[in-house]
């Protein structure tokens, strides 16, 4: 009876032993790959596919391969660039890539740190690929965009067939050696004071065009209103006239004495001292006044 005991043992616990080895569990982070003898026979959960949770295998014979079904991120630090001019660049770069054919990957990278590495030595040759016909400023500078599309896009052709999926790239950092940092300075300073100047040259020309239209148009628009004044004031002189020839016309005799008191009202508005006299007779409006009563008599 204790030998049967002692057997009932061993076998329940080859039973659990067998049992251990021959499923396992696939996270939801997870993908996986079965494989016999170094050659893979089944894969789970790779990214677009929905395959987490438990699996069988071979107990023993089969063994289980996983790998990140996530985004992975890895940072690439001081890359040494030479720009267009050959001054030199320390850039920092971040790597975002996806395991996307985990057969492919493991047939050709097998670890996740042989992939890195083959990674930062591609990315390290497509940042300098990029950059070595650039000027530093045009680096730091705007066109920064322009230039992890071209990274991204090398890097994905220099990696293609190993299952990776380059998703982003970027420059995280840029910096320049303390001396060409200052001559790059100055000459992004010297090309902002051209434009700035250019802008300016520009302005002024056409502030001076616009000046010098708007006093053609005021000699214009003078010149047309002394006109129609001149023409204002001849329609008014010959109507004056007009009226004055009507007038005279009726009573000559009263026209002339009714010019005579306007002059002699004009004369006395203008000066009072300008009364024109004779030495033995009045003077002028005095014989108007007399001249006016004789008549009215």
């Amino acid at each position: 009876m204790r030998g049967l005991g002692i057997f009932t043992l061993i076998l329940a616990a080859a039973v659990v032993i067998v049992g251990m080895n021959s499923f396992f569990i696939v996270n939801q982070t997870e993908q996986a790959l079965v494989l016999q003898v170094g050659k893979a026979q089944a894969a789970y959960n790779a990214p677009g596919q929905d395959q987490a949770g438990l699996k069988m295998k071979l107990p023993f014979i089969q063994n289980v391969q996983k790998y990140d079904r996530r985004n992975i991120g890895l940072d690439i630090a001081n890359i040494e660039v030479l720009a267009s001019n050959q001054e030199q660049l320390i850039v920092d770069a971040f790597v975002r890539y996806q395991i996307s054919d985990p057969l492919a990957f493991y047939q050709r990278l097998q670890t996740q740190r042989i992939a890195e590495n083959q990674l930062s030595q591609f990315t390290n040759t497509a940042i300098r690929n990029a950059l070595a016909n650039k000027l530093p400023e045009e680096i730091i500078s705007g066109q920064r965009a322009t230039l992890m599309d071209e990274i991204r896009t090398n890097l994905s052709n220099s990696i293609s067939g190993r299952g990776i999926d380059i998703i982003d790239v970027r420059i995280r950092r840029a910096d320049l050696p303390a001396d060409v940092s200052e001559r790059v300075f100055r000459r992004m300073e010297a090309a902002r004071n051209q434009e700035a100047e250019l802008i300016r040259a520009n302005g002024d020309k056409q502030a001076r065009s616009v000046k010098a239209k708007a006093d053609r148009d005021k000699t214009v628009i003078l010149a047309e209103a002394n006109q129609k004044s001149e023409e204002i004031r001849g329609e008014g002189d010959a109507k004056r006239n007009e009226i004055y020839a009507s007038a005279y016309g009726r009573d000559p005799d009263f026209f002339r004495f009714q010019r005579a008191l306007i002059a002699c009202e004009e004369s006395l508005g203008k000066d009072t001292t300008r009364i024109v006299v004779g030495p033995d007779n009045l003077g002028l409006c005095d014989q108007f006044i007399i001249s006016a009563r004789k008549s009215a008599n």
